[in-house]
């Protein structure tokens, strides 16, 4: 036999019609191991052809019998008859949520378009914002930042738009540069739920032809309520690759094609036929019910843009033919496509159904043929939404748009998505281009296979003509653009045989909990799928009538050539089943026994049955795949869950567990691989698999394989590191990567729907996936509810309130399968059960089961106790008690009043349950019962807490008695988990016969009986200590402020009462600091009952008023746990004396060996190497350790100069220059010193230094910068191990000599001292500084789902601490001595808790993307503080419009704890009028810092500096804090030696002789601030110390609870009083900038393009003049004289531009000022990048003049002017030609290329000169060419005049030079012609006075 896994007869193929594809099996089969499942490649179209698929069914059943078949072992789900246990009733409905969409508009570069003023416009939904505008750019620069804010259903949230489009402003409007969408899914999907520092690429979705219009840095962050948004790590400054940075997901490719999405829509049917608009049940009452009033539409949105079908009026089954084509690129920025049917109606269109396509689930995102494009069908969609017969009403409309989980079926759509790939646009052929060929061809055949008369792809290739077209709606103006709609041709029909008769088979065993409301009305129960089954409507055709079993037994023996005939055998024998049974008979429910509020229907004797016939395609072989899927998942799922359990509790044990079940995954998964590789080769050439369903099953195949891979992986890792955590979180990875494969996104049978009907009204439902319930013959493809009996919890159509909406529990057994098996409908029935009329012989499902036996049980509920459960009084308590059901017996506990984790210690009876079925079934299986706890309340009725279902353990008669185990079950409130409950159940068989009786139980006052003594926990009597420490924040309660607290800690029915504080304002600490309580503890610490916190505050009179409470579930992070011993003082042992001659020494004899650390003390470059050797013991003078250290590996270089002072740093920086010999010199002087031109090293060179060091850690965004010099480089180079320390300066001249293209380091800053930055606060670096105490929020009031719940019910802290041990015979003596001695073990290394002076200093560094607060989008923050009854308000240093301000401000003020310990740090918005505005604020718990054994007062620096920008700021130096450290700890003194420091037996050796003025001297402070910084490895006391840091701390705002409102970066220093008083505080005042001057001569232009010619001569010329700018500084912009007719292009100028600027030289920007407009109040400072712009223009006089040309030039690194114009070329820009930067070089002179659409459009020389301020007073110049030092006038041709001004010029040099011969001769005739003229007019004239006159 082949060695299959998993092929099933459910997968079997079949090349003919695939009527007979499952479960041929005419008799039932022989009863064998269903565990072992076959799999023969031969029958599923191996190498041998099966005859046919009978037969080859045939032989399988055979081997099945055969004795020794080598059959594979399959894990399936254990065949229980009860669906698995599911302890949450009901879900929450989804609520609408606040989201925050934040984003920041960095810049846009390489923008198509001449001269543009660019601005971003976004959008997202209706909501609307854009930037400033920029002018004349195409590379703006914005650095915006804007909110937006939602409050919406998730769903509809995340399918949000977020679209930018960079808009060209102009006067009256505006084009469309391009734009850029993704939706807000693709987002939240990201790490961190964003994206940072990417790039958007533009285009133009109306014409995709144009390609890449250009791209918009930004950032996009999506936040939900709670989510902490991490700002996220700035990009360096340097030449970006933008394309290797693109805004797409990991994994996507940096070119994306354009695709059209076609969307096939061809005919819907099953709608529902009656409008429920008011315009249409007028209607109906005219015509009457029977024409279909609907007039439906298909709508279809993808990525904000929206197609729609014609309209088909009035019919339920339209059929539409038509196709929606969307033009996007692929992959799209968008997650799924949605389909919405709508009924067009005069009043306003109402939607039927919806439907959402997850493109993740159709498509394979993988390289090459593996991957596949979106594809689905052709095939159905069913749509849910309301009750077809409903009203109109607020929650109908949602459901039926797709809110909420559908109540209804409404109807399916019969379609096909297909998506291809545009070979133009940008994409070039990309792997997704490659990947289309496949795919095309696939469809090809399939559309001939179906048709041969359809050409390929059905009417796709029509739409081809107008893909252009397809997003050629304008899509500027935001509204969601119209897609293209076309005709396309009708699939061919289905076959008739191709459908097949299902048949859903159920039997109601159980219906309980009834809500009493629905009144004694017969209630019956209606199962339905689709419209098969609807009693109130049922659909129009009755399904085809199915064979009898008989019948079909006879037609599987017949011969194969009666297979074509097949639809034949479908006549109607006399004996088949005519109707479907839909609905139990209406029956009247009875009150349940012991609850007035339930009723139950009696069904003990007889169980209904339905049956619902229903026709449907057979394509159940998709079903079939999934459950095999989903069987693999359940497993697997199953192991982890119990591996977590166990890690949870500590256990060993879980990580083989975790092993077994990975193990066991990839086991199961190659079984699958297997089955789906048999399944593809036999089913290659069906015709009816559709494109998606072949590729669904490679993927399935490849995914299963990769994640056999990642199992395998994830257990070979474990053994290297990371432990059962690490392995728990990749399973739980691997787990919803299953799950995302089981579901089948091509739908076939509608899901099953449970009605419970009261009076034809419909009152609850629940809904059941068909695929669950599928039969297959194959046990692993079986659905996991098929042949069970599942609970199920019916719930209210719609909106549902917060209370318990079950209106009735229902066990049901429900098979559902092909009407060829409904002879296995019965065969998982529970033993005891029989069909009451005839069963599966009959041709008829029976109409009712019979109970052939019932048994009488007592169910016995031992409910003891609860815990953690939610607050339900104003008091923030809860007066519960549980309601027991099951069946129809219901009882109630006592209510225990005001508690949270309630001891009921009750046992609850319930006699005479009556169970039918076979006794072995109940004990295997037991009826479930269900648990609600209420809380009490006296007026009204009693409030849902929540609920949970157990399983009671079942003692029969027949077997001996054993006490059932306590066990907590989690007890859920709607989704929140509302607490546990700790109780046990049994159910005992009662007997008649007096032989056997269940123990008898306690019985107490009032009839109540208590839990049992064997069966309550084993108890020991423990010791709880408990440290009172102090009470905090404490707010009024009933509107008096809490003044006399006091704490009651209450554990197992026991209470310790703190001493009450006197007066809480002027000491909120407790006078007696520790107590403690002996308790009465189960000896199972699972089992430990819950501890409560509870605040009284004592009044006059005695009064007592609860303050609020905490309650702590778990005590075990109180346990005990003796602390390690400090190591014995070993005196003997030292190392020699200073005395001894220098040499290795050896210890003495029998000494024990003393751990040696060698500290490398680079004075200011950190720690380099560290060697913990053991038994090493060098002598005190040698320092070298040279014997032990040959091996070249363990090399140390250790400095021999002291750190070195400001005015040293010059020498070190020249001996550096000697270090980087062989570079040009025009290298060396790339230096940040030189930019700054002074060397000044403050606080902010060591923040730079730490930035840019943190960047480095993180691994630089863009590896490939380096391989280039780059201007920015040193931030993020090699350069940076200059600063920060890290290697010996050997390695890195070799490192530097191996690349020859990188900066040298950067400079002054020789191993600058750094500090930590870190991106959270400190708390959370730290463990919230709890070491020493833990601090317990209270709470108070009604514990709700509602929005800031949990703010408003805060009433305050305590502080305290407990330590929990068990109490043995030597302790119990000891206690009453040890409490008298005050030996607690709680309060050791407990400080006292008196008050203490403490002098604080806050420094505030800056603030980052604060939330706008001015309606322009911007804020005028300022800082204030708060502590205790001190606040510092800084309005009057208010920053203007500025969202990221540097406040660099420093605070001191002095508190005394515990009174002022918590600041407050605010942001303030400053408002002229009226008060000012929040914007967020952040609050530390000084205390917990200052008592904390990380030392969180005053955080340790790098390195030890007496002066400078690293001066020591603590009171105590490095050696007196190590010392203190030691005695505070209980450890000896630190021995210092020369050249080592030993601390409890470590040896720390390292530099401590110092060169200071010629002289040595001997200091201990470096090397003691190195153990300082490794503190953490001192032996029982070590931890790590707090080093001096930055901190980033969120903001929040009330207003907006849970919503990030932006963050401060700060730090706080604390010194006592007592103390010697610290240094003077550290000046982190903001650097000013500095004034610069930037003098550009301009001398002369070429080869600029001539745009004019002359309307006479015909000749080309320009007036050429040049504009130029900073940018940011466009008001200062300044303009060169016209260079008229130049005829060449040359232009001669001679002409001065003077750009005077403020500058930063350590952020490198320009610092801009100015008023944003006319009625500004102040100056808004902005930063921008050095980047000046030239452009050339052509002078026009009457109309506006032409741009010709730009150049941009970032001035910190622009490419040096080429020396001739010649040599000018326009690909100096672009190519990595060297660059300069003119702070730097000072000055630099050549030729630069004018550019105007990527062409080559003039050159320009100029010379640049830059200047400080005080450099140009001295030395002044003229603008333009004015005094003084004017500039020489340029030597301009004779032709370069303005015609207007000068006309006669103008003549002279355009017309007669040109013309002179023609004008003279011109001149001449006309002379000669007036001659002429006059002669012949005078002549006669003369002539007759000649003749008169004689």
């Amino acid at each position: 036999m082949h060695d299959g896994r998993l092929a099933t007869a459910g997968m079997e193929p079949s090349r003919r019609k695939p009527k007979l594809k499952f479960g041929l099996k005419g008799k039932k089969k022989k009863k064998v191991n269903t565990d072992l499942v076959l799999a023969n490649k031969g029958a599923v179209g191996g190498e041998v052809e099966a005859p046919s698929e009978a037969s080859a069914l045939l032989q399988g059943e055979n081997w099945e019998d055969q004795p020794g078949t080598s059959a594979v072992r399959t894990r399936i789900i254990p065949n229980n008859k009860r669906a698995k246990l599911k302890t949450c009733i009901q879900k929450s409905e989804g609520r609408p949520q606040s989201f925050q969409i934040c984003i920041n508009i960095t810049e846009a570069r390489q923008l198509v378009g001449e001269n543009i003023d660019p601005s971003v416009l976004l959008e997202i939904g209706d909501e609307k914002k854009q930037t400033s505008v920029q002018e004349g750019t195409n590379a703006p620069f914005y650095n915006e930042y804007f909110v937006f804010e939602f409050f919406a259903y998730k769903e509809v949230f995340f399918d949000k738009v977020i679209k930018l489009t960079v808009m060209h402003s102009k006067m009256l409007r505006s084009f469309s540069v391009g734009s850029f969408k993704v939706d807000v899914w693709t987002v939240y999907r990201q790490p961190g739920h964003q994206f940072t520092n990417k790039w958007a690429m533009l285009t133009n979705p109306g014409d995709i032809s144009t390609g890449v219009r250009g791209y918009v840095k930004c950032d996009i962050s999506v936040s939900a309520k709670g989510d902490a948004v991490k700002p996220g790590p700035k990009a360096s400054d340097a030449e970006e690759q933008i394309d290797k940075n693109l805004l797409v997901p990991e994994g996507f490719p940096s070119e994306r094609p354009w695709a059209r999405f076609c969307v096939k829509v061809y005919r819907a049917e099953g709608l529902p036929r009656n409008n429920s608009s008011i315009m249409a049940n007028v209607t109906k009452a005219f015509i009457g019910d029977n024409t279909a009033l609907i007039d439906p539409y298909v709508e279809v949105s993808f990525f904000k843009r929206v197609g729609r079908t014609s309209t088909q009026k009035s019919t339920a089954e339209p059929a539409w033919n038509e196709q929606i084509v969307f033009t996007e690129m692929f992959p799209p920025l968008c997650q799924r496509l949605k389909i919405q049917v709508w009924d067009e109606g005069s009043m306003g269109d109402v939607a039927i159904g919806t439907h959402y396509f997850d493109l993740r689930r159709i498509s394979n995102e993988q390289d090459g043929d593996r991957g596949f494009l979106p594809t689905f069908g052709p095939a159905w969609i069913n749509l849910y939404g309301s009750v077809r017969n409903g009203s109109i009403g607020d929650d109908t409309v949602e459901l039926n748009e797709g809110i909420g989980e559908g109540v209804s079926y409404r109807g399916r759509v019969y379609m096909e998505l297909a998506v291809e790939i545009l070979s133009g646009g940008s994409g070039s052929e990309s792997k997704l281009g490659r990947m289309l060929k496949p795919s095309k061809d696939a469809k090809a055949g399939k559309g001939v296979g179906k048709d041969g008369k359809t050409p390929a792809g059905g009417g796709g290739g029509g739409g081809g003509a107008g893909a252009a077209a397809g997003g050629a709606a304008d899509d500027d103006k935001g509204k969601a653009a119209a897609a293209e709609v076309l005709p396309v041709e009708s699939p061919p029909a289905l076959d008739a045989d191709n459908n097949e008769t299902f048949l859903l088979f159920g039997a109601l065993f159980e219906a309980t909990m009834i809500d009493r409301k629905i009144g004694d009305k017969p209630i019956s129960f209606e199962f339905s799928i689709g419209n098969y089954g609807n009693v109130l409507e049922p659909p129009e055709k009755p399904p085809p009538r199915s064979p009898s079993p008989a019948f079909r037994r006879r037609a599987l023996d017949a011969p194969v050539s009666a297979t074509p005939t097949s639809p034949l055998l479908l006549g109607e024998p006399a004996d088949a089943p005519t109707t479907s049974r839909s609905s139990t008979p209406p029956q009247r429910p009875l009150i349940v026994e012991g609850n007035r509020y339930y009723m139950h229907l009696p069904l003990e004797k007889q169980k209904p049955c339905i049956s619902v016939l229903s026709n449907w395609e057979n394509r159940a072989y998709r079903l079939h795949n999934s459950n095999m899927l989903d069987n693999i998942a359940v497993l697997f799922e199953g192991g982890v869950a119990s591996a977590a359990e166990l890690h949870r509790k500590s256990e060993p044990g879980a990580e083989h567990l975790l092993e077994t079940a990975l193990k066991e995954f990839c086991a199961d998964a190659r079984s699958f691989v297997a089955a789906a590789e048999a399944k593809l080769k036999a089913e290659g050439k069906s015709s009816y698999l559709t494109q998606l369903d072949r590729k669904r099953l490679t993927l399935c195949r490849q995914e299963l394989e990769s994640m056999i891979g990642d199992a395998r992986s994830v257990v070979e890792r474990k053994r290297k590191a990371g432990g059962v955590k690490e392995m728990l979180q990749h399973a739980t990875k691997l787990k919803q990567k299953i799950r995302f494969l089981v579901e089948e996104p091509q739908h076939t049978v509608p899901d099953v729907f449970v009605w419970l009907l009261s009076n034809n009204k419909r009152i609850a439902y629940a809904r059941l996936s068909a695929r669950d319930l599928l039969y297959s013959s194959s046990r692993e493809a079986r659905g996991i509810h098929c042949g069970k009996i599942i609970t199920l919890f019916l719930k209210p159509p719609g909106k549902r309130v917060a209370d318990l909406s079950v209106q009735a529990q229902v066990d049901v057994y429900l098979w559902y399968g092909s009407s060829s098996d409904s002879v296995h409908m019965l065969d998982d029935l529970p033993a005891g059960f029989s069909a009451a009329t005839g069963g599966a012989a009959s041709s008829r499902p029976p109409a009712a089961l019979l109970c052939a036996e019932q048994h009488a049980f007592q169910l016995r509920c031992h409910m003891y106790q609860a815990r953690g459960l939610i607050a339900a009084d104003t008091s923030g308590l809860s007066d519960p008690f549980a309601r027991v059901t099951c069946l129809s017996h219901s009882q109630t506990t006592n209510v225990i009043s005001q508690t949270l984790s309630p001891t009921w210690n009750q046992c609850l009876l319930m006699s005479r349950l009556l169970l039918g079925g076979d006794l072995q079934h109940v004990w295997k299986e037991p009826p479930r019962v269900l648990v609600e706890v209420y809380d009490d309340d006296a007026l009204g009725r009693a409030e849902y807490l929540g609920a949970t279902v157990v399983v009671p353990e079942v003692r029969l008669a027949s077997d001996p008695y054993a006490p059932p185990t306590l066990e907590y079950s989690p007890i859920h409130c709607g989704s929140l988990p509302g607490g546990d409950l700790l109780a046990a159940f049994e159910l005992l068989q009662m007997q008649e016969s007096a032989e056997w009786s269940p123990p008898a139980l306690e019985k107490q006052e009032g009839g109540i009986y208590t839990v049992p003594a064997n069966i309550r926990p084993v108890l020991s009597t423990f010791r709880l200590e408990v440290l009172f420490w102090g009470m905090r924040e404490l707010k009024k309660v009933q509107l008096l402020s809490v003044d006399r607290p006091q704490v009651f800690i209450e554990c197992a029915g026991k209470t310790l009462r703190s001493s009450v504080i006197q007066k809480y304002k002027s000491n909120p600490n407790f006078p007696t600091l520790v107590d403690a309580i002996e308790l009465e503890l189960p000896e199972n610490e699972h089992l430990h009952p819950p501890l409560s916190i509870t605040v009284v505050d004592w009044r006059a009179f005695g009064r007592s008023t609860l303050v609020g409470n905490h309650v702590i579930n778990n005590l075990k992070a109180f346990k005990y746990a003796p602390p390690p011993a400090l190591p014995a003082p070993t005196q003997t042992h030292r190392p020699p004396k200073v005395t001894e001659p220098p040499g290795p020494s050896t210890p003495p004899e029998g000494s024990t060996s003393v751990c040696v650390f060698v500290l490398d003390l680079v004075p200011q470059g950190g720690l380099i190497l560290v060697f913990p050797r053991l038994g090493l013991c060098p002598s005190a003078g040698d320092t070298t350790m040279t014997p032990p250290l040959t091996d070249p590996d363990f090399l140390i270089t250790v400095e021999e100069d002291a750190p070195p002072p400001e005015e040293q740093l010059g020498k070190k920086r020249a001996g550096e220059a000697r270090s980087t010999r062989g570079r040009s010199t025009k290298r060396k002087k790339r230096t940040i010193a030189d930019e700054s031109a002074e060397c000044v090293i403050d606080w902010w060179s060591k923040y730079y230094a730490s930035r840019d060091k943190r960047a480095k850690q993180d691994g630089s965004p863009f590896p490939q910068v380096f391989d280039k010099a780059l201007p920015y480089q040193g931030l993020l180079s090699d350069g940076i191990d200059s600063l920060v320390g890290g290697e010996p300066d050997g390695d890195k001249r070799k490192k530097q000599k191996g690349r020859g293209t990188l900066d040298p380091n950067l400079g002054p800053a020789t191993k600058l001292a750094t500090l930590e930055l870190y991106s959270k606060e400190l708390e959370a670096e730290f463990a919230s500084f709890n070491d020493w105490v833990n601090t317990y929020e209270l709470f108070r009031g009604k514990a709700n789902e509602e929005e800031g719940a949990t703010e408003g019910r805060f009433v305050g802290k305590f502080k305290g601490r407990f330590c929990l041990y068990k109490m043995s015979e030597d302790n119990a003596q000891d206690s009453d001595q040890d409490t008298d001695g005050g030996d607690f073990r709680v309060s050791r290394g407990i400080p006292p808790n008196g008050l203490v002076q403490v002098l604080v200093r806050v420094y505030i560094v800056s603030a980052s993307n604060l939330h706008p607060a001015d309606p322009d989008g911007k804020a005028d923050p300022y800082v204030v503080l708060r502590l205790g009854k001190n606040e510092i308000k800084d309005r009057d240093n208010y920053i203007p419009k500025q969202l990221n301000p540097v406040f660099g401000r420093s605070f001191e003020m002095q508190a005394t704890f515990p009174l002022e310990s918590l600041l407050s740090v605010a942001v303030y918005d400053h408002d002229l009028v009226g008060g000012d505005d929040l914007i967020g604020e952040t609050r530390i718990d000084l205390e917990n810092r200052f008592y904390s054994r990380h030392r969180a007062t005053c955080g340790l620096p790098t390195e030890y500096s007496l002066d400078g920008y690293n001066a020591w700021r603590d009171g105590l130096k490095p050696s007196e804090l190590l010392s203190k450290l030691c005695r505070d700890h209980g450890l000896e003194e630190p021995l210092f030696r020369p050249g080592r420091i030993s601390v409890a037996d470590k040896v720390f050796v390292g530099k401590t002789c110092f060169v200071h003025e010629d002289e040595p001297l001997e200091s201990y402070e470096h090397l003691s601030l190195k153990v300082l910084q490794r503190w953490a490895e001192i032996p029982a006391v070590g931890c790590k110390l707090v080093p001096e840091h930055i901190e980033t701390r969120t903001l929040f705002n009330k207003d907006r609870p849970g919503m990030d409102q932006g963050q401060v970066q700060m730090w706080v220093d604390m010194f006592p009083m007592d103390l010697p008083p610290p240094g003077p505080s550290v000046d982190i005042s903001p650097r000013k900038p500095k004034g610069y001057e930037l003098r550009i001569i301009i001398w002369n232009t070429e080869d600029v393009i001539l745009e004019d010619s002359s309307f006479l001569t015909g000749q080309q010329s320009s007036d050429i003049y040049i504009k130029g700018w900073l940018k940011g500084l466009e008001d200062d912009r300044q303009e060169t004289d016209v260079h008229y007719n130049s005829l060449t292009g040359e232009g001669n100028f001679n002409w001065r531009f003077v750009f005077p600027f403020s500058y930063l030289p350590a952020e490198k920007v320009i610092v801009v000022s100015k008023k944003e407009h006319i009625f500004s109040l102040d100056k808004s400072e902005q930063k921008l990048p050095a980047i000046l712009s030239l452009q050339v223009w052509d002078f026009e006089t009457l109309s506006s003049d032409d741009f010709l040309g730009t150049v941009e030039l970032d001035l910190h690194g622009f490419p040096r002017g080429a020396k001739t114009a010649k040599l000018c070329k326009a690909d100096m820009l672009t190519e990595g030609t060297e660059r300069i930067s003119i702070f730097q070089q000072k000055r630099a002179r050549g030729w630069w290329p004018f550019a105007k659409c990527g062409e080559l459009t003039g050159k320009v020389e100029a010379e640049f000169h830059l200047l400080t301020a005080e450099e140009a007073e001295k030395n002044c110049v003229g603008r333009a060419r004015k005094e003084p030092e004017p500039l020489p006038k340029p030597n301009r041709p004779d032709t370069s005049f303005s015609w207007f001004v000068n006309p006669f010029k103008c003549f002279f040099h355009l017309v007669w030079r040109s013309y002179k011969k023609y004008i003279i001769m011109a001149l001449v005739l006309l002379i000669g012609a007036l001659f002429l003229a006059l002669l012949f007019y005078t002549l006669p004239g003369a002539i007759s006075q000649k003749i008169v006159n004689g």
